[in-house]
């Protein structure tokens, strides 16, 4: 065999290495919690200046931020937000999908998880995808938190983006939140733009086949914002309204004390399939997937407090 012969071959050979490297990377490796210790970023994106700057502008009586919502009318459109950033390769692979449909989504990511995988966060930067903020922490009920610690979860996760992103978020989300205006003041004096509100909340597993999305499909209502949630919501404790747990918002593992499932044949929730099932589905029912920043934009008043009814129940707002 001639040395040029063999030479392409041991180029051939390396490039074929590689290129298996980078899609296990980018497609199957995980991140391994078994037995590592995590990290707390808290203290690196302290954000100490952008606080100080945000109390400043609420002390000058900022505006409270807009509120996007649901669009009226029967356009057969809807807005995608995914809640929660994933672990790469999930997000690799939910990226091929939006790419594959051409559609655009809003990436809320925790600020602690964009700090824990940058290379998460420059993926979808590179995807053409947007980023938003939601929390530090991936906090529920936020409008319960005291404004010190709402600022620093909305300061730090900024801080955090802007750090391995050219983007800085300018829509907020928080998971299982009454957007109230004083929060709404907050999170506008953090810098953030616009609060998406969705009306439509998907969970991870339920959707199995393409019957399955065709049926989601089929109630979703026209002009909905539809929320995939990825990670599991970190709450306040009750006791303690302005304490939360600082541990990244990912997905937990199974501890001792979570129920054991009891039907060993149901299959994985993976969301990335899922959701091209359901944007399948919407191609074939003629829905069309639009940006966030096409929907209705205003300044928002929460829903009146229920009152008990005659039965000793509360009554639902629409």
């Amino acid at each position: 065999m001639s040395y040029r012969k063999l030479t392409l071959i041991v180029v051939l050979v390396l490039l074929c290495v590689c290129g298996t490297l980078v899609y296990l990377r980018d497609h199957v490796m995980q991140r391994s919690d078994a037995g590592a210790e995590i990290t707390d970023l808290s203290a690196v994106y302290a954000a100490h200046d952008e606080i100080e700057a945000a109390r400043k502008r609420l002390a000058e009586g900022i505006e409270p931020a807009e509120v996007v919502t649901r669009l009226k009318g029967d356009e057969r459109v809807v807005g995608i937000v995914i809640d929660g950033l994933p672990e790469r390769p999930l997000a690799a692979r939910l990226l091929d999908v939006l790419k594959k449909h051409d559609v655009p989504a809003v990436f809320f990511v925790e600020g602690q998880n964009a700090a824990d995988q940058p290379e998460t966060i420059r993926l979808i930067d590179q995807a053409g995808q947007e980023i938003g903020n939601y929390t530090f922490v991936g906090i529920s009920g936020a409008e319960k938190l005291k404004q010190d610690r709402l600022l620093a979860e909305l300061c730090r996760t900024q801080m955090a983006v802007a750090a391995y992103s050219p983007q800085t978020p300018q829509l907020f989300r928080a998971p299982r939140t009454t957007y109230t205006d004083e929060l709404l003041r907050v999170v506008h004096a953090a810098g953030l733009s616009y609060a998406v509100k969705e009306n439509v909340r998907y969970r991870v597993g339920s959707v199995h086949t393409a019957e399955d999305a065709a049926a989601f499909v089929t109630v979703l209502p026209p002009g909905s914002i539809l929320a995939v949630e990825i990670n599991r919501p970190v709450e306040v404790p009750a006791a303690d309204p302005g304490k939360t747990d600082e541990r990244p918002a990912v997905d937990k593992k199974p501890t001792v004390s979570d129920p054991v499932p009891t039907d060993q044949t149901a299959p994985k929730p993976d969301a990335a399939n899922e959701l091209d099932q359901i944007l399948t589905a919407m191609e074939g029912q003629g829905m069309r997937v639009i940006s966030i920043h096409d929907f209705r934009k205003i300044r928002y008043l929460p829903a009146p407090l229920p009152t008990p009814t005659e039965e000793g129940g509360t009554p639902t707002h629409g």
